[in-house]
């Protein structure tokens, strides 16, 4: 028996199949979407639980291709990604669940902290005070929303205070604290700091004589190992002002050359406060340096300064005076009064900080050379790169006596000389609060006066240590 299909019946027909296939497509697209997370309020696991969230990560990245419309989707896998500690992705996916959904308030929070985690705190300070304007923001996140531009405001005073470079703020209340230590094992050119040349020039009464450095004033290359220390403890005061205390300790072991160890310590506090879109600081410090086993080098310091702010950057001006003293010969004491300007841009791991600092140090009766001028100019520079931080230091200096150094050298010339230095470090991530560290620094110092023509090389590998935030808001 053979069916037959009017042509009056096929319209009617068509229209049955059209609906089913429609309510199937409505079906099957709901499936999908119940089958993205992000819009049930899915909880993350703990920042700790770092097996759990990379585990969690890698199954929201096998979704991708199925959810990567979704705005909850995006804002989900965005928190999972800044709980990683990866920012750039996570800002990429909450930039685009925005896009797709500006109402979401927790990924406008979440895409803030990306940006100042990754050095633009400008832009997240922007966000977060657009969220805790907007009249639909939840109550129970205008706590969150406080903390977090009180702890980007911390880590912009901590900048304005010339901050340890990799050391972090903990949480915006109270004394918080960070640290880092490193040890490196490496080799230095020219560990006791001698004279480049082997011989040395006198001026006598009877004509120009040469003699041969003794071997022990000429440059002793050998193995070393490093040890460096820094830590800080930071607290916000009323009316946004900032207190901060902080020390950092170098310290350095050769078994080739012992009578080349040294040990410097520097430790410091300042205080700030906001003033006309900027700041006014206050500053004291100390340094201590020990070398062969002796105190060779002690220095206090004081400085007040002003900062203004321009978009990402901070111009400062300053007054700098601090006292130098060498127990082993008192006659090379002396006092410097000078003036500084300071330029720094950026915030956290990408940043760029200029300094130039020129000014007048006062001679004790008898130094050689009497009094100096002294000009230096530095130059530092922190951007991540793969999964690490590149740092590089540039620095450069000169000072001019004003009489002569001493009647047996150069005929008595007063001295002039100028130092360039340079170091580079790269500190690859290796899991978190612990990093593999290279290191090379190198200077070249060249004078009038051939005695103090100085150069050195060394190179560092070693391991460092840097404390993580226990309670990120």
């Amino acid at each position: 028996m053979k069916l037959r299909v009017s042509w009056r019946a096929a319209p009617v027909a068509a229209v049955f199949v059209g609906m089913a296939l429609f309510i199937g497509s409505l079906s099957f697209a709901g499936a999908a979407r119940a089958a993205c997370p992000g819009d049930a309020g899915e909880p993350l696991p703990g920042r700790q639980e770092k097996d759990a969230l990379a585990g969690l990560e890698a199954r929201l990245e096998a979704m991708a291709q199925e959810c990567g419309a979704r705005a909850g989707y995006l804002a989900y896998r965005g928190a999972v990604l800044n709980a990683l500690d990866r920012p750039g992705e996570a800002a990429l996916l909450l930039e685009q669940a925005l896009l797709f959904d500006p109402r979401r308030v927790g990924a406008q929070i979440d895409y803030a902290e990306s940006l100042a985690a990754l050095g633009d705190a400008a832009s997240a300070v922007a966000l977060l005070r657009d969220a805790l304007g907007r009249p639909d923001a939840p109550q129970g996140l205008r706590p969150r929303l406080q903390a977090q531009l009180d702890a980007i405001a911390a880590s912009s005073r901590l900048d304005a205070l010339g901050a340890l470079p990799g050391l972090r703020i903990l949480a915006a209340e109270g004394w918080q604290g960070a640290g880092t230590l490193t040890m490196k094992l490496g080799r230095d050119n020219n560990l006791n700091s001698a004279p480049a040349r082997d011989q040395l020039t006198l001026t006598l009464p009877g004509g120009d004589a040469v003699f041969l450095l003794a071997e022990r004033f000429r440059p002793r290359g050998g193995s070393a190992t490093l040890a460096e220390a820094g830590g800080q403890l930071v607290r916000l005061l009323e009316g946004g002002a900032a207190l901060q205390l902080h020390g950092e300790a170098r310290l350095r072991d050769s078994p080739v050359a012992s009578d080349t160890d040294y040990r410097q310590v520097q430790l410091g506090a300042a205080w700030s406060r906001p003033l006309d879109g900027g700041a006014v600081s206050l500053a004291a410090g100390a340094t201590r340096l020990r070398y062969g086993g002796a105190e060779l080098y002690r220095a206090e310091r004081l400085s007040a300064s002003r900062e203004w702010r321009l978009r990402d950057c901070r111009p400062n001006l300053g007054f700098d005076a601090e006292w130098r003293s060498f127990p082993t010969a008192p006659e090379l004491r002396g006092r410097f009064l000078g003036l500084s300007a300071t330029v720094a841009c950026g915030s956290g791991t990408n940043r760029w900080l200029l300094v130039a600092r020129d000014g007048h140090d006062a001679a004790a009766p008898g130094r050689a050379g009497g009094d100096q001028a002294q000009t230096d100019l530095r130059l530092v520079w922190t951007r991540p790169l793969l999964q690490g931080r590149l740092r590089a230091d540039l620095s450069w200096y000169q000072q001019r006596d004003a009489g002569s150094y001493s009647p047996l050298l150069e005929g008595g010339s007063s001295r002039r000389l100028s130092r360039t230095g340079a170091s580079v470090e790269y500190a690859y991530s290796i899991t978190p609060g612990w990093s593999l560290v290279a290191s090379y620094e190198g200077s070249a110092q060249r004078s009038n006066l051939g005695l103090f023509d100085i150069s050195g090389r060394a190179l560092y590998f070693g391991l460092r240590w840097e404390s993580q935030p226990q309670n990120r808001p």
